[in-house]
Parts: structure tokens; sequence; C-alpha cells
């Protein structure tokens, strides 16, 4: 009988711990970004108790060493939002700043990081920028690994792309090699460059 009782009392605790999973409200996901059929784009961020909120993105024009950035309005539900002109193909980053401190966008699970700097991508299809999408072609494999530098006396990270076959083959390949710019790392040409993707 003690072990009924048991057996009953965990089943009630482990119903009540997978009803605490659930979602609290019923509202529906907030789309952002939502890139229309006319390649302009609208962002969205719930920010209901905010007093500011600007965007900030690489498609905007840059005036001096001022990141561009564009006031988002508020809207009665608390959410923030801005539309874009019609963008050309591209992949593109932005990020969000609310009261003053820079934010990701919540509702975009793509999310790049430029040594310090982390900010969210979209993809506008068209032209060459479809070279950048996940298409259907045999794809390689990513490695990151740590190399001794004598010409630093460090150790060093770097980032390695390997053809498909790669790992099973027997054959030699030509290497590249390519060097990210001031500001960037071992990530730049994956992350923003979308090498492995090219």
């Amino acid at each position: 009988m003690k072990q009924y009782a048991l057996l009953v009392l965990l089943t009630g605790v482990l119903s009540t711990t997978s009803q605490g999973q659930q979602a609290l409200t019923r509202e529906p996901p907030l789309v952002s970004p939502e890139i229309h059929d006319n390649h302009s784009v609208t962002f969205r961020l719930k920010a209901p108790t905010a007093t500011t909120a600007t965007i900030s993105g690489n498609w905007m024009r840059s005036e001096g060493f001022a990141r561009p950035s564009a006031t988002m309005q508020k809207g009665v539900d608390g959410i923030w939002s801005y539309t874009t002109d019609v963008l050309s193909p591209e992949f593109y980053t932005y990020s969000f700043s609310v009261d003053g401190l820079r934010a990701i966008d919540p509702n975009n699970a793509h999310v790049i990081r430029d040594v310090a700097n982390v900010s969210n991508a979209l993809l506008i299809d068209g032209e060459f920028a479809n070279l950048y999408k996940v298409n259907d072609v045999p794809h390689g494999s990513v490695s990151r690994r740590w190399y001794n530098s004598p010409g630093n006396d460090k150790s060093r990270r770097i980032t390695i792309y390997t053809p498909s076959g790669y790992e099973m083959g027997k054959e030699t390949y030509p290497v590249l090699y390519l060097m990210h710019g001031i500001g960037g790392d071992e990530e730049a040409w994956m992350g923003l460059g979308r090498a492995s993707q090219i």
C-alpha cells in the first residue's frame, strides 16, 4: 500500500512539473523579420515598458564613423516595428537598441558573431545572394582547431572547411587561405562570409 501511495504521489508531482513547461499565454508568435514579396522587411520587438527603440542594419547608409540607425514605432500592444524600403538581394545583419542598450532580435534564431559584436542575420533571395543559401548540393565539414603560431609566439584558433568526401578520400586538394580583415576573427568567413554555403 505504501508503494502504491508513493507511486500516486510521484505521478502527481511529474504531471504538475510537465504542466509547468507549457506556454503561459496564448499570444500568437511574433514574426520578425518578416520578408515581404517586394523585398521590404518588417522587424518587430516586444518591449512594452521601453521608451525608445531603434534598429541598425548594414543596408543603411553610414555617415562617417557613426553607426546608422532608424527609429522604431511603438504600437498600443507594446510592440515596436520598423519596415525598410525595398532591399536588393543580399545577406544582411542587424541589431536593436532598446533604451540605449544593444539587443538582438529574440524572434530570429539566425545570429552572427563578429568578434565582440553579435547581430541577427537575414537573407533576401535572388541573383548572386542565392549562393549564400543552403543549397541542395554535397556539403563538406567545418572544424575548429588550435595551432601554434611561432610568428606570434602564441596559440591561435583556425576554422577549416574540407569538401564533401574529404575525410574518406585519399586524393590531395589545393588549399585556399581566407584571411579576415581588421576587426574580424577566425569565424568571419564562416559566419559573415558564408564560405561553407558558397
